[in-house]
């Protein structure tokens, strides 16, 4: 039986590689998370690209020379993937692409990875124990102070997202009902999107401080501009407003008041390095 995740994603991978390309919005997501890659990856290494969806990110990584591994539950999402890497030229810098549930990745080595993007995974278990065997699952394929880039949706973007796409105003009970059931919970079995988890902030410090990790940063991917599409879409008409305001967002993603507030948050955690650790 297939995971309904898997078969969302199988849908349309052309949808989820052009995302956050479709609009000059989208794009300052790409831009945050490229700025905390160049921030915090080493300068060369292994990446581990776990739930990595079509390659967006993978494949620019591999472009400036990194040794990439891409996982996606959808296998369709690695089909499209494998394509646009052949195509590019860049099946040399791929040392594997395939489709997994990033719970069970135990074909990979221990200790191999120089560093591990989990952006997608953990939003998408509702269950802590399942976020946390992922989690797990990371750490053991890194290397020792290795970093972690991970990514989860805070439990108010759900009803924002909802306000913004006219759906809020237009709620009948049902919808109102999970509205209801995501802010109190963090999920719904009504929800659009399949087993899709909206957290509260301080509980991505929780998981990862348990499953090993010194937490380093915690961003908003669209900074104080989070969920302003109308007006971001208009200043990227204007090469030196775009610039003005990608500073703008990258000086604010990390205040407190815009970590609630994201509509996807970003936290870079380091695998500690602890003594007699079991294997795995």
């Amino acid at each position: 039986m297939k995971n309904p995740v898997e078969d969302f994603y199988n849908i349309n991978p052309e949808l989820e590689w052009n995302r956050l390309f479709v609009t000059p919005y989208r794009r300052i997501e790409f831009e945050v998370v490229s700025h905390y890659l160049s921030k915090y990856l080493p300068p060369s290494g292994r990446i581990l690209d776990l739930g990595g969806g079509p390659g967006r990110y993978a494949i620019a990584l591999a472009k400036q020379g990194y040794r990439i591994t891409l996982v996606d539950i959808s296998d369709q999402n690695i089909r499209f993937a494998k394509k646009k890497i052949q195509a590019m030229g860049l099946m040399k810098q791929f040392d594997d692409c395939f489709a997994a549930d990033a719970r069970f990745v135990n074909q990979l080595a221990n200790d191999r990875f120089d560093a591990v993007l989990c952006m997608g995974p953990l939003y998408h278990l509702q269950n802590i124990e399942e976020r946390l065997q992922c989690l797990d699952q990371c750490r053991r394929v890194m290397k020792d102070n290795a970093p972690l880039l991970a990514t989860v949706l805070p439990r108010l973007t759900y009803v924002r997202d909802s306000l913004r796409s006219g759906a809020f105003q237009s709620a009948n009970a049902d919808d109102l009902r999970v509205f209801d059931e995501i802010y109190a919970k963090g999920w719904s079995t009504q929800s659009k999107v399949p087993q899709i988890y909206f957290c509260h902030p301080p509980e991505i410090n929780e998981w990862l401080t348990q499953s090993g990790f010194d937490i380093v940063r915690m961003a908003s991917c669209h900074g104080f501009a989070a969920f302003l599409d109308e007006r971001v879409n208009q200043a990227a008409g204007d090469a030196e407003s775009w610039n003005v305001l990608i500073q703008q967002v990258l000086s604010t993603c990390e205040d407190y008041q815009s970590l609630a507030m994201a509509e996807h948050l970003l936290a870079v955690g380091i695998k500690q390095s602890i003594i007699g650790e079991k294997e795995c």
